[in-house]
């Protein structure tokens, strides 16, 4: 105690000395203001370069989206919509064993009968994060990328789709309804029934298996009490990342395969290394996986 008196002794002197030496003070103020001043550009360069990394995240995924424009309760004409009807069209021909038909529907939308669905949005930490694994992945594809059996050969080239869930148009439809795309798209029928398959497929999923092994049940449910939110635009979240899977590989009921919101790694290099194990299942994707 007595250290600390002795410590903060200059401290309380000077002050004192301020408090009491009244050129000092006028002085001091106009210091505090011109510092203030002379921050000002530092502090707005760093807000603009968070907001322009927002932005570039967004740009990434928009070069890849399927567009909710249109989506709206009396025309469900967005890309969006398009895509969820087709979807449903294609588990309705995987689950009658017409898997060329599930693989035709689909066709326009991954190559190679493979791609990951993305639900993403502006400043979301985690959709930085997937932005920047998956550059890295698609940068360093063979460094990252073995299929089950320890080879690249036949690993289907990397397709993704994504569902930007804040966009907003320039149409008096949604001001007068008082809604906005993303509400009307959810609501939809279409919609819901890739929710109902979703909410069937996400505890069958290796992923879902293997979290629990690893982290046990709290991680499993949280993986479950995400995927309910998809039908409520107030808790939707963001990123989602669900692996459609129509190769041989996916040997389930649903073209889903894989359902998860988060990547485990610290940098982008091992948050590639995850996703690359998503789409080839291995490492926590394995259905052989052993902690």
């Amino acid at each position: 105690m007595n250290f600390l008196k002795k410590l903060a002794t200059p401290f309380v002197a000077l002050w004192r000395w301020i408090k009491e030496t009244a050129w000092v003070q006028p002085l001091l103020i106009v210091g505090i203001i011109f510092a203030i001043i002379f921050s000002i550009p530092s502090i707005t360069t760093g807000i603009q370069s968070l907001i322009d990394s927002s932005e570039d995240d967004i740009v990434y995924f928009e070069a890849h989206s399927l567009s909710l424009e249109g989506s709206k309760q009396n025309e469900r004409n967005s890309e969006a919509d398009h895509f969820f009807s087709d979807f449903n069209a294609a588990q309705e021909a995987w689950t009658n064993n017409d898997v060329e038909e599930a693989r035709n529907i689909l066709s326009e939308y991954g190559s190679e009968n493979r791609f990951f669905l993305f639900f993403v949005q502006s400043d979301c930490t985690g959709c930085s994060t997937l932005k920047d694994g998956l550059e890295r992945l698609e940068d360093d594809w063979s460094t990252y990328i073995t299929s089950s059996n320890g080879t690249v050969e036949n690993v289907p080239s990397l397709t993704f789709q994504s569902i930007i869930v804040d966009s907003e148009f320039d149409d008096e439809y949604y001001e007068i309804e008082n809604t906005k795309p993303i509400n009307d798209l959810v609501t939809s029928p279409d919609f819901f029934e890739f929710y109902r398959i979703a909410m069937s497929a996400v505890d069958r999923t290796d992923y879902y298996r293997n979290i629990g092994i690893r982290d046990g049940s709290d991680s499993q449910n949280t993986i479950v009490s995400n995927t309910e939110s998809l039908v409520d635009v107030e808790s939707f979240q963001t990123p989602t990342i669900m692996l459609i899977d129509l190769t041989e590989e996916n040997d389930t009921d649903y073209i889903i395969s894989e359902i998860f919101y988060t990547l485990d790694g610290s940098d982008e290099y091992s948050n590639a290394s995850f996703l690359a194990d998503a789409w080839t299942y291995n490492g926590i994707f394995a259905s052989d996986y052993r902690d």
